[in-house]
C-alpha cells in the first residue's frame, strides 16, 4: 500500500523486540490527547493502559519506506473486528499513512463480511479520520465515542 505522499507502507507482526518501540509509540501518540482530555499525564497509569492493550489485540508494526512509524492493533471477534489502536508517531501523522492502513483493514473486514468497531477518546482528532471513512457514532461513554463501520468500501474515498 502507499500513503498519499507516495511512501511505501507495509505492516508486519509485532515481535517481543518491538515492545520498547510500542511503549514509546503509545506515549507519543496519546500524551497530548490524554493531557487535553484529563488534564494530566500519569506515566504509570499510561504504562498500565499500554500493557493492557498489548495483551488484548494482535499488534502489527507499520513501516513507511522501511522506517517504523506506528502500529495497528486489532481484535478479531466472530461478529466484528475491533480496532483497538491505530497509532502513528506524531511526526508521521497527517501524511496519509494512517488512512492507507485503515483502508487496508476495512478491505479485510469487507472480505470477511464483518463490521469494524472502535472507541476513540472524546478529544482525539482521529475521530475525524474515522468519520471521513464511514464510521458512525453508535454510543458514548464518559471518555469515548463508540464507533462502527459497516462497509462496503464502495463510496469511500481512496487516498
Amino acid at each position: 500500500m502507499q500513503s498519499t505522499d507516495g511512501r511505501l507502507i507495509h505492516t508486519r507482526g509485532a515481535e517481543v523486540s518491538d515492545h520498547a518501540f510500542l511503549r514509546e509509540l503509545h506515549h507519543a501518540a496519546y500524551r497530548e490527547v490524554i493531557t487535553r482530555q484529563f488534564g494530566e499525564w500519569d506515566e504509570s497509569e499510561q504504562d498500565m493502559w499500554f500493557e493492557k492493550g498489548l495483551g488484548e489485540a494482535a499488534f502489527r508494526i507499520i513501516d513507511a519506506d522501511g522506517v517504523r512509524v506506528g502500529a495497528i492493533g486489532v481484535q478479531d471477534a466472530p461478529d466484528h473486528l475491533f480496532l483497538d489502536a491505530l497509532q502513528l508517531l506524531p511526526e508521521f501523522q497527517n501524511q496519509g499513512i494512517g488512512t492507507a492502513v485503515l483502508l487496508a483493514e476495512l478491505e479485510r473486514a469487507t472480505a470477511l463480511g464483518l463490521p469494524v468497531r472502535l472507541r476513540v477518546l472524546h478529544q482525539n482528532r482521529a475521530r475525524q479520520l474515522y468519520e471521513r471513512h464511514g464510521f458512525r457514532i453508535k454510543g458514548v461513554t464518559e471518555a469515548h465515542y463508540l464507533m462502527q463501520w459497516s462497509g462496503p468500501l464502495a463510496g469511500l474515498t481512496q487516498p
